[in-house]
């Protein structure tokens, strides 16, 4: 907690996200929290190897995703006639339906979004672990974080959950491999987002910049 407000220089002060303390920045191993004294609210949780664990998480959702969104996720049979579809059918048959409003909402929160988040978060970590730093980081790391609230990729699951616990009585259900491929794309785009050390990664930009390493 900061004592002596007058001898704090403002470039190591941090505010807590949960009830507005002014505290003095302090280094964190990684392993370790630094939480607020007053509520209680992390401040810093530093992750080992975040870049290399934040760049294998997104390739590794940026391979599943076209899988997630254009192969079917299940069939329900009922009394012998098969029915299937996948995210983007989900999208056109709303919008076909006249719901063009809630069209748009399922196509930003389940493709577009998803999609963004995990291509900047790959550049951004690419770029990092090439020591490459470029002018419009910056840009790419504050469109991520204005992005991160809107990807709603575990409500569509939530979804997926309600319709098999609803339809496993009427229909049989089958597993496609649709399915699969979107939970690990939840599960990629989820840890990508966990590992990532904001921190780390805006003092590695800031620095690259004062270094004079900005391409």
């Amino acid at each position: 907690m900061i004592n002596d407000p007058e001898q704090i220089n403002l470039d190591q002060v941090m505010a807590c996200l949960g009830c507005d303390l002014l505290l003095e920045s302090q280094a964190v191993e990684p392993g370790k929290k630094l939480c607020c004294p007053r509520c209680g609210e992390t401040l810093k949780d530093p992750q080992p190897d975040s870049i290399n664990h934040t760049l294998a998480l997104t390739l590794t959702g940026l391979l599943l995703f076209p899988f997630a969104i254009f192969m079917p996720i299940m069939t329900l049979d009922t009394m012998g006639l098969e029915n299937s579809g996948n995210i983007f059918d989900e999208v056109i048959a709303t919008w076909s339906s006249g719901y063009w409003f809630i069209a748009i909402l399922i196509a930003l929160t389940t493709i577009i979004f998803p999609l963004a988040k995990l291509a900047l978060l790959f550049l951004i970590a690419l770029n990092l672990k090439l020591k490459r730093y470029h002018s419009s980081l910056h840009l790419l790391m504050r469109s991520y974080v204005h992005l991160d609230e809107w990807g709603m990729l575990e409500v569509f699951m939530i979804g997926i959950l309600v319709t098999i616990i609803k339809m496993h009585h009427m229909a049989h259900i089958h597993y496609d491999t649709g399915l699969f491929c979107f939970v690990g794309l939840l599960a990629a785009t989820l840890g990508s987002s966990m590992m990532m050390d904001k921190d780390e990664f805006w003092n590695l930009i800031e620095n690259g910049e004062l270094n004079g390493e900005l391409e």
